[in-house]
């Protein structure tokens, strides 16, 4: 690559001259060319996917480890080797709020619009939530498994009465049923993780000593 000229440079030095005299004429602050080509690249931020978008690691709470403290793999198979670390870490999160949820759920459907199924219905919802709260390591996986444990515990029951009860398996065909527990079961999944971020969510906000700091200076007033 040729080098430039003298009457190029002094070009150069004049146009950057302007520049900088049109900033401090704004009030902003005056940067060096270099600096901000050198800056530039460090103040990228590393790419994320749409799951770590939609749902960001959960931050350490007060008092509490990193999530992830004493899981070291690092192979090809990190996230299903995560996925099983983090079950065993918090069975009461995954496995007994799903199982919460499928008692709630079925006492749900069977009680239809009562009082009964009314508060069977904030229950089963509750758990997913419950479960985010408890599982403060990752909230959206927890909801998500609880919802995948509960919706199991339920499939099990439902195909039970459809194979035991005559006039049940009257009214659909199996693989009506097939299509209905399927579609079902990945709505409920979607909740199920979409409860489960909110539980931590709401954990972390009422555990921030900011928002503890903001809310008796309120109480004050």
């Amino acid at each position: 690559m040729s080098k430039k000229t003298a009457a190029q440079q002094d070009a150069e030095r004049r146009a950057e001259a302007r520049r900088r005299a049109r900033m401090m004429a704004q009030g902003r602050v005056v940067e060096d060319a270099e600096d901000e080509s050198e800056a530039a690249p460090a103040a990228r931020r590393p790419s994320m996917s749409l799951i770590q978008r939609l749902f960001p690691p959960a931050a350490p709470l007060p008092g509490k480890p990193p999530p992830l403290t004493g899981f070291t793999y690092a192979g090809r198979m990190r996230p299903v080797v995560l996925a099983g670390w983090l079950i065993r870490q918090n069975l009461y999160a995954g496995i007994g709020m799903g199982v919460l949820w499928a008692a709630s759920y079925v006492l749900t459907i069977q009680e239809g619009r009562s009082i009964v199924g009314t508060i069977a219905s904030f229950i089963s919802f509750g758990s997913l939530v419950a479960a985010g709260w408890i599982g403060w390591q990752k909230p959206w996986f927890y909801g998500l498994v609880a919802a995948v444990i509960g919706y199991v515990v339920y499939a099990a029951y439902f195909l039970f009465l459809f194979a035991s009860d005559p006039t049940i398996s009257d009214l659909a065909t199996p693989s009506q049923v097939t299509t209905y527990l399927i579609s079902n079961g990945m709505l409920q999944a979607a909740i199920g993780a979409l409860a489960g971020f909110y539980g931590g969510y709401l954990r972390r906000r009422i555990a921030d000593p900011a928002n503890r700091q903001a809310a008796a200076a309120r109480r004050r007033r």
